[in-house]
């Protein structure tokens, strides 16, 4: 007797340690599909929030390559509208550009440099333009 009772209790130990181990991978591969679902999604949210930021230099630098085709036509209240047009977008652009990678800031930078160029042909055509236009009308009695 001592003998049956001694496999069944090593068969009861062996039948416990064959569910330990199968609940235990099963909670492992649970746990594992957990962490990756977490991982696809973040890097689903970086993919996207790349993409905008790529998206928003794009349309930036599409426009800059549209404005600065017109450096030989452009007026110059039309040269102000766009330079203060071009600073807001500059400074939006600017605040996403800690997330670029190198080939995007060097075409941003090539971007910037496109704009100063268009600048210098702008004012040398036309002069010194400022920021701001003030009319003043000035009445003077000559008594």
């Amino acid at each position: 007797m001592e003998i049956t009772s001694k496999f069944k209790t090593i068969g009861y130990a062996f039948v416990l340690g064959a569910f330990m181990f199968a609940c235990s991978q099963e909670t492992q591969n649970e746990t594992n599909a957990e962490v990756n679902e977490a991982q696809t999604e973040m890097n689903a949210e970086i993919d996207e929030a790349e993409m905008e930021t790529r998206t928003a230099y794009d349309d930036f630098s599409a426009w800059v390559d549209t404005n600065t085709e017109r450096a030989e036509t452009v007026t110059k209240d039309e040269y102000r509208e766009m330079r203060a047009e071009y600073k807001r977008r500059e400074a939006e652009v600017e605040a996403e550009s800690s997330t670029w990678d190198d080939e995007t800031r060097r075409a941003w930078e090539n971007t910037k440099a496109e704009w100063n160029e268009f600048e210098n042909k702008v004012q040398k055509r036309l002069g010194k333009i400022d920021d701001i236009d003030v009319d003043v009308d000035v009445n003077r009695d000559n008594n």
